[in-house]
Order: structure tokens, then C-alpha cells, then sequence
């Protein structure tokens, strides 16, 4: 059931983690906390920002569609 509820909604995935990131680089490169982080360190800032917020929406919405 959940690998056909993933491939039903795939593109909503994809495009809901494409809308975190997009967020998420725009937060460190806004926010005053980030501006002392080296590229590299931005970089892997974005991405663990992005991944655990679309972890975190994916558990959530998984909790209310059950």
C-alpha cells in the first residue's frame, strides 16, 4: 500500500521537497545565524534543512491520512 500511495504521488513529492529546498536556501542565505558559515558549510546546511523538513511533512501527513 505505501509504494503505491509513493508512486501515485510521486510528482507531488518532487515538487513538495523542490518547494522545502527552495525555502531552506533561502532561509540560510537571508537569515543573520548563517551569514558566518563558509560555502561548503551553507551547502550542507540547505540540504540537511530540506531533507529533515520534507522527513518531517512526509511523517506528518502520512499521520493524518491514516
Amino acid at each position: 500500500m505505501q509504494v503505491q500511495l509513493f508512486n501515485e504521488y510521486a510528482i507531488y513529492f518532487a515538487l513538495g521537497f523542490l518547494v522545502i529546498y527552495v525555502l531552506a536556501q533561502l532561509l540560510v542565505s537571508k537569515h543573520p545565524r548563517f551569514q558566518a558559515l563558509s560555502a561548503i558549510q551553507k551547502s550542507v546546511t540547505v540540504k540537511v534543512i530540506a531533507l529533515s523538513g520534507f522527513i518531517l511533512v512526509y511523517v506528518i501527513l502520512n499521520l493524518f491520512v491514516e
